[in-house]
């Protein structure tokens, strides 16, 4: 019976990383869609492996987020899904944006 407990409470744990990072492929899988629409991929390529940790990556990086911001699980898979769509390279743009906005641009050189 103990032994039982111990699985739901494994189960329950792990649940929050299954969503974000379920949450984060779906996020890559329709910025995947979006760029076939667009032509610039293929629907079937090797690029979509290459998708998959950046899909974990960014829903597990939201989730961290998610935690210290101390939103609700729900709103934490929404913005797994939403990080997942824009990718690295957009919140790196907006976060240079954002801290250039913030303190001015910086020159190197």
């Amino acid at each position: 019976m103990s032994d039982y407990k111990f699985h739901v409470s494994g189960i329950a744990d792990a649940l929050p990383w299954l969503l974000t990072g379920g949450a984060g492929m779906l996020g890559r899988l329709m910025f995947h869609a979006r760029q076939v629409q667009r032509g610039h991929r293929k629907p079937l390529s090797w690029v979509l492996l290459w998708d998959i940790p950046i899909a974990l990556g960014m829903g597990w990086a939201a989730l961290g987020l998610g935690i210290w911001l101390k939103i609700p699980w729900e709103a934490t898979v929404s913005v797994s899904l939403v990080a997942s769509y824009l990718g690295p390279h957009i919140i790196d743009l907006l976060f240079v944006k954002w801290s250039e906005a913030k303190f001015g641009k910086q020159n190197n050189g």
